[in-house]
């Protein structure tokens, strides 16, 4: 057992040096690095790598970047921002719901960035504190991103849970209804606790009027509808699993995998945006998009395949299910717990998922259990260093937005999705 628990802290000291001395892509390289320390120092047999995961993300950073290299992100950034500007008394209920749609739509949170300074600047219009439409929004598109097929976080989680015969729409039924419920009642928890003092004239912050490009052309547009599409080719076959193709090999029959649709659509889209507009490939490779992916990319890599090799050698499997298995399973809210905890400290959805994934499930836990609890994920916001939480505190002049200012809705909005979570579990009969 203390052999075991310190290979788990070496593998959490390899992920937080990594984060702390180069994000995503450090997290990636200093577990795999832990890796060469756990087979040759401690004598463990190499893990399987987390191929098809790495595959997936790949394709979402090429197809969401090529969208954004076309000017894709921008004039759906556009027609956001005319959305929320035309409700601004309803901006703490209008500005989460956008965020939303767009963040499941195109798979990353960091789309809020954009939208922050037009939610900021409503919001002062309308005499409303920007905390709370501020406050709602970043807390929101962490929510929205665990629902997103194009999300790599997402797309890690379901490719491990369909060895475990949860396919996407299984996935979708409780986390879909679950982060909506969630996000409404997350803003009429903003809406109604706290103050909504006026805001004193002159700590009214002027935000540029024009900050992107008011015309696009019809490639443009018609790209962002490919990709759309594309996003809801890969809803469908996850929800009707059985429209898939299927192959007679041998006299078997073949079926053609969810992870394998979620590329194929994703690669679709990138060729249609290619094909519609002249973009240089370096501009796809050096978008935000792209390399957002391929930074979670590696932070899937490398604690996915440490997370491999620890937990699955035989001597730490038989004390993971014999051990702590029996210990989880006489009060099984440790595990919300646990989540919990190595989120908080991760802060990476992406990365806490290929840590705590693979654990939960040498744990005998039910795969649909963490399903329910999947929002768990996102205890990233006690402490302040998420891009969209620190860009919000910026914004807001009127300094009632602070990185602490996150912690007491962020924990409302947790607990609230966990118990309608398991609610759904319930009601769903899973």
């Amino acid at each position: 057992m203390l052999l075991f628990i310190i290979e788990i802290m070496i593998m959490i000291l390899a992920v937080l040096l990594g984060l702390r001395t180069a994000g995503a892509l450090g997290c990636g390289i200093f577990a795999i690095v832990a890796q060469l320390i756990m087979i040759f120092g401690f004598q463990i047999p190499p893990g399987s790598a987390p191929v098809t995961a790495v595959l997936i993300i790949l394709s979402i950073g090429i197809a969401g970047g090529t969208l954004q290299a076309t000017g894709g992100i921008d004039y759906l950034v556009y027609i956001a921002s005319k959305i929320i500007e035309r409700f601004p008394k309803s901006i703490i209920f209008i500005a989460p719901m956008i965020v939303f749609v767009f963040v499941f739509g195109i798979g990353t949170a960091n789309i809020a960035l954009s939208l922050e300074p037009i939610i900021a600047k409503t919001a002062q219009k309308a005499n409303i504190q920007p905390k709370k439409a501020l406050t709602a929004s970043v807390l929101t598109a962490n929510l929205a991103l665990l629902c997103s097929p194009a999300a790599s976080a997402t797309a890690y989680i379901i490719s491990v849970l369909a060895g475990y015969d949860i396919s996407m729409g299984k996935y979708l039924s409780i986390v879909l209804p679950t982060a909506m419920m969630s996000m409404l009642l997350l803003s009429v928890f903003c809406t109604f606790v706290g103050k909504n003092n006026p805001i004193p004239s002159q700590k009214l912050v002027e935000l540029p009027e024009e900050t992107l490009p008011s015309e696009f052309s019809k490639n443009v547009k018609f790209g962002v509808l490919a990709f759309l599409i594309c996003v809801l080719g890969i809803l469908t076959f996850g929800i009707f699993p059985h429209l898939m193709p299927s192959f007679n090999v041998n006299g078997k029959t073949v079926n053609v995998e969810m992870t394998d649709i979620v590329q194929f659509f994703m690669y679709l889209s990138a060729a249609i945006n290619l094909l519609l507009s002249k973009i240089n490939t370096s501009d796809i490779l050096t978008s935000h998009i792209s390399q957002s992916a391929f930074g979670a990319l590696f932070a899937v890599l490398g604690p996915g395949w440490l997370g491999a090799t620890i937990f699955n050698a035989p001597n730490n499997l038989k004390i993971l299910k014999n051990d702590i298995g029996q210990a989880i399973s006489s009060v099984p809210w440790l595990v919300i717990v646990l989540v919990s905890v190595v989120a908080m400290i991760v802060i990476s959805q992406t990365a806490t998922a290929s840590i705590m994934v693979p654990i939960v499930m040498s744990l005998g836990i039910p795969p649909i259990y963490f399903v329910a609890m999947v929002q768990t994920l996102n205890v990233n916001f006690v402490i302040p260093a998420q891009p969209t939480l620190l860009f919000a505190v910026e914004l807001d002049e009127t300094g009632r937005t602070r990185p602490t200012s996150f912690i007491i809705p962020g924990f409302f909005v947790i607990i609230t999705s966990v118990v309608i979570g398991f609610t759904l579990k319930l009601l769903l009969g899973y």
